[in-house]
C-alpha cells in the first residue's frame, strides 16, 4: 500500500508540474482510413537458408539482414534473392562482437561518407555501428563507431525518508544520422521498494540536447498518467529529423518536424480523442463467445519508415476485430505520406511478426505466427498500394 501512496505521489507531482504551463493546442486533422482495404495481400514461403529464432528482418539497398540467436555469428546478410552472403557479428568482448545478441535500434540505417551502408546495433552494454559494406568486402565484422550506453538507469529515490530505487527503460532514435545526437525517451519505469517491486508504465521525454518543444507540448497536452490509449512509439524519417508517433490503442498518429519544430496529429474521424475514454470492445474465449468487455483495442503497432512514406499496421478494423485470434489478429497494413496523408490499404492473411519491406519490388517480409522456431519467412505482394 505504501509503494502505491508514493506512485500515485509520484505520478501527481509530474501531473502538477505539467499543468503549470500553458496548455498548448494541437493542430487535429481529422481523417478517414478505417477499413478501406479492398485487396487481401497473402503470405508466400521465401525459400532461403534461414537461422533459428530470427528476432528482426533488415531491408537496406541490395541487402537483406537477419538478426538471430546465433553466437557463431548473429547477423546473416543475404542478397536481394535471399542468396546468404555472410555472417558477422560473433559473440564475444572484443569490439566487433557483442557480449549478448544485438538488437537494430528503430530500423535507422544510416549512410557514411563514402556511401558505405552502416547499421547501428545495441547489446546490453554499448551502440556499435557496423559497416555493412566494408564487412562484406573484407569477410570480417569491421566496427566504424562505439559508444557506451545502458537500455536503462537506475534512480536511488528518497521519497519521506523511505530508499527507494527507480529503474528506467529508455528507447531513442539518432537524429541527424549521428549515434551522439540522441533524442531519448521514457518507455515506462520499475519502481523497487525494499523487497516490493512495481511496475508502472508512463510516457516521459527527455534528450542528451534540448528538449523540443514539440515534444514538450504533446507531453503537457496528454500529461503523465499512465493511460493505454496514450501509449506510441518513435519511428523516424531515414534522412530527416522527421517523426511520426503511432498510438498503440487510439485512432491518432503524432508527426513531429524537429528542425521547424512543428507539430500536428491525423486522428480516425469520429473515434474517441485524447480526452475522452475509448469504447469498449468485447473480448473473447476460444468457443468464439464473448468473456468480458473492455476499454482496450489495438489500433496501430509497428512502422517502417521510407523518404517518401512510411507503412504502418493497423489492428482496429473489421479485418482484424473479426479475426478469431483475438490476441494476434491479422493486421491491415497502410500508406501515408510524411505530410498526414493517408493513401491507401491493404489487408494481410497472416500475422507477422519482425517486418520488413523491399521498396524496389514492393514485397514485404516477416515471420509467420505459427512458426515455432521463427525459421520461416512470408512474403507479401503490396504493389497494389503503389496503384
Amino acid at each position: 500500500m505504501r509503494v502505491r501512496i508514493l506512485l500515485v505521489s509520484f505520478a501527481a507531482a509530474l501531473t502538477l508540474l505539467s499543468s503549470c504551463k500553458k496548455q498548448p493546442q494541437l493542430d487535429i486533422r481529422e481523417i478517414d482510413f478505417r477499413n478501406k482495404s479492398q485487396q487481401l495481400a497473402q503470405g508466400v514461403h521465401v525459400d532461403a537458408e534461414l537461422p533459428l529464432q530470427i528476432t528482426s528482418i533488415i531491408n537496406c539497398d541490395s541487402y537483406k539482414i537477419s538478426i538471430s540467436q546465433d553466437p557463431d555469428g548473429f547477423l546473416f546478410i543475404y542478397s536481394d534473392e535471399w542468396e546468404l552472403l555472410g555472417k558477422f557479428c560473433l559473440q564475444g568482448r572484443a569490439r566487433n562482437e557483442f557480449v549478448n545478441r544485438p538488437s537494430e535500434i528503430r530500423r535507422q540505417v544510416l549512410k557514411g561518407d563514402d556511401g558505405h551502408l552502416l547499421l547501428p546495433l545495441q547489446d546490453e552494454t554499448s551502440i556499435k555501428v557496423l559497416d555493412v559494406t566494408q564487412s562484406l568486402l573484407s569477410g570480417k565484422t569491421v566496427m566504424t563507431q562505439t559508444r557506451d550506453f545502458l537500455p536503462y538507469y537506475l534512480q536511488p529515490l528518497d521519497m519521506d525518508g523511505y530508499q527507494a530505487k527507480l529503474r528506467v527503460n529508455l528507447e531513442y532514435v539518432f537524429l541527424d544520422n549521428d549515434i551522439y545526437k540522441t533524442l531519448e525517451y521514457i518507455q515506462g519505469f520499475e519502481f523497487e521498494f525494499g523487497k516490493i517491486e512495481e511496475h508502472y508504465w508512463i510516457r516521459h521525454d527527455t534528450a542528451f540536447m534540448e528538449l523540443p518543444t514539440v515534444l514538450s507540448d504533446m507531453l503537457a497536452i496528454v500529461g503523465p498518467q499512465p493511460k493505454e490509449q496514450y501509449q506510441r512509439r518513435f519511428y523516424k524519417h531515414p534522412s530527416k529529423n522527421l517523426i511520426v508517433e503511432p498510438f498503440q490503442f487510439s485512432d491518432y498518429i503524432m508527426y513531429y518536424d524537429l528542425d521547424k519544430d512543428i507539430s500536428f496529429a491525423v486522428h480516425q474521424n469520429g473515434s474517441p480523442t485524447l480526452k475522452e475514454e475509448p469504447n469498449e470492445v468485447p473480448h473473447y474465449n476460444d468457443n468464439g463467445e464473448v468473456d468480458y468487455m473492455d476499454k482496450e483495442r489495438g489500433c496501430f503497432e509497428e512502422a517502417l519508415p521510407f523518404e517518401d512514406y512510411f507503412l504502418v499496421f493497423y489492428y482496429g478494423g473489421d479485418h482484424s476485430m473479426s479475426d478469431p485470434n483475438k490476441d494476434w489478429p491479422r493486421p491491415e497494413v497502410m500508406l501515408f505520406d510524411w505530410d498526414g496523408n493517408f493513401k491507401k490499404s491493404i489487408k494481410l492473411d497472416h500475422y507477422i511478426f519482425y517486418p520488413a519491406f523491399d521498396e524496389k519490388t514492393k514485397t514485404l517480409y516477416g515471420i509467420p505466427l505459427d512458426e515455432k522456431d521463427e525459421e520461416e519467412i512470408l512474403a507479401f505482394d503490396l504493389s497494389p498500394l503503389f496503384d
